[in-house]
């Protein structure tokens, strides 16, 4: 499988045209480095942080509801697992919807829709008369989060200086990861706590926690007015006056378009010309070392996104089931999430100090631990303790899964090579919850740990199979894997 921007007929890009894209794209780089990080690069990460957040909450809300859904509609818990099962489905093709989209019609464009997407999917969720109406509106929501997301990361590594692309990354995956399910279940502990009443009852209230995020629909203004396109996607099109109006922009601290001033050439490849595209062989991600790697990546991915996802989901549930009422069983879940925002922030500290493999490995060890331990534990205490331990270390390993799934691959396939591991990330989140919720009606809530502690197992069994890529460089990693198929040095400049 391969993409090309030649016809088949039209044989190997020739050394003028590989030049003109190489000089070109040198100079884009190069513009975005010397430009200072000032407040505009901020605007922009907050903006995307912000719409990070609240997929998170959005994402989660529907488990966080489904207690009292549940005991409304008389659901059993393989149906509750079900509405999250469709929910992440819906995510996996909404992120390669927009990766289609982002690259043919622009990032801000497929960003924009994204946000509707998900907020028309909120609404409709809001108003379900019935279980099937509720499910078709959380696959819709699915769809509109997976994109969103997705293409919020895209535009922050594309307009971010080299030297803060990965903190500025790291922050967005705080603001989706930690703080993104620690407000989701502080939200939820409110509205269907002390507002519940007020909101109309526990058949109503969870409606509330559905539809509120239809607020940020105004955001789509914001994002419309305020986040310029990536410079790269504009340069790729040839619209080479409009990536020099970005840069510009971005050199005068500001996100508003430019109206006295005439735009800086920081790049002067000829306007209208679009830079022909590298031929890429998607399927060289499955040939080779770069074979392993995917297995590997894979098979982390799936583990421990499928069992954060899992838990998050069915904390209330679980905890509902020992006796704890739903207004509680929420503010201990807020609780048990603190554990998820230190757990991301010492993924940043870890990524600078520690190698992949070590931090993977022995993580999912512990994972282990602490899940069958939480899923035994009978006192207060120790649920709050074990739950926190428990959310701190799922967070801990996605977020470093998420920083080791780039340097697996070579810049020629390291978007395809990643994105495909996402897919394979949110794929596993809309079946394992499905599978969670089979098991809990058949074992209870231990039988769901027990399945989570095998999970993890798997995945510290995985790791060992994939390379140490702490300290080596990106460049190094083309090297090593064009060592490893036998290609050519030809071959590896083309990278």
């Amino acid at each position: 499988m391969s993409t090309s921007a030649s016809s088949p007929g039209t044989g190997p890009t020739s050394a003028a045209t590989e030049q003109l894209r190489d000089r070109a794209q040198r100079q884009l780089g190069a513009a975005l480095d010397r430009i200072p990080f000032r407040r505009a690069h901020v605007l922009i990460l907050v903006l995307v942080a912000f719409g990070a957040l609240f997929d998170a909450i959005e994402q989660y809300n529907v488990g966080l509801a489904a207690p009292l859904i549940a005991a409304q509609w008389e659901l059993s818990n393989t149906q509750v697992g079900l509405l999250t099962t469709l929910t992440f489905a819906g995510m996996a093709i909404g992120s390669l919807i927009a990766g289609i989209t982002g690259d043919r019609y622009g990032r801000r464009v497929t960003y924009m829709y994204n946000l509707v997407l998900y907020t028309v999917g909120a609404l409709l969720a809001a108003f379900a008369p019935d279980i099937g109406w509720l499910l078709v509106a959380r696959f819709i929501v699915g769809i509109g989060l997976g994109g969103e997301l997705n293409t919020g990361l895209t535009l922050v590594a594309e307009l971010m200086p080299t030297k803060y692309r990965g903190a500025a990354v790291a922050t967005v995956n705080i603001a989706a990861g930690g703080l993104g399910i620690f407000v989701s279940s502080a939200l939820a502990a409110v509205v269907l706590g002390p507002l519940e009443t007020t909101l109309g009852g526990p058949e109503v209230a969870w409606r509330w926690l559905l539809g509120l995020l239809a607020l940020p629909a105004v955001l789509v203004f914001v994002y419309r007015w305020f986040l310029p396109e990536s410079p790269r996607y504009l340069l790729v099109e040839g619209q080479v006056a409009a990536a020099n109006e970005v840069l510009s922009r971005l050199a005068a601290n500001r996100l508003r378009p430019l109206r006295d001033t005439q735009p800086t050439a920081y790049v002067d490849a000829a306007e209208g010309e679009r830079l022909p595209r590298q031929r890429v062989r998607l399927a060289e991600i499955f040939s080779g070392a770069l074979a392993r790697n995917t297995l590997v990546i894979w098979v982390v991915s799936a583990m421990t996104f499928g069992a954060q996802v899992t838990i998050t989901v069915f904390m209330p549930t679980v905890l509902v089931a020992r006796g704890i009422d739903v207004s509680t069983s929420l503010a201990y879940t807020t609780i048990i999430n603190i554990g998820g925002l230190i757990g991301a922030v010492l993924a940043s500290v870890f990524g600078y100090r520690l190698k992949r493999r070590m931090v993977l490995g022995y993580g999912a060890v512990v994972a282990v631990v602490v899940a069958i331990a939480f899923g035994t534990s009978a006192s207060l205490a120790m649920i709050l303790v074990l739950g926190g331990l428990l959310q701190l270390m799922f967070i801990l390993l996605n977020t470093t899964a998420w920083v080791w799934a780039p340097e697996l691959y070579p810049t020629k396939v390291r978007a395809f090579g990643t994105g495909a591991s996402v897919t394979v990330a949110l794929v596993s989140a809309s079946l394992v919850p499905l599978l969670a919720g089979v098991i809990f009606d058949a074992a209870g809530a231990v039988g769901i740990f027990v399945m989570v502690g095998v999970m993890y197992v798997i995945m510290a069994t995985a790791v060992r199979f994939g390379p140490e890529t702490q300290g080596v460089a990106l460049e190094d990693i083309s090297h090593e894997a064009r060592d490893n198929r036998g290609g050519s040095s030809a071959d590896a400049e083309s990278r």
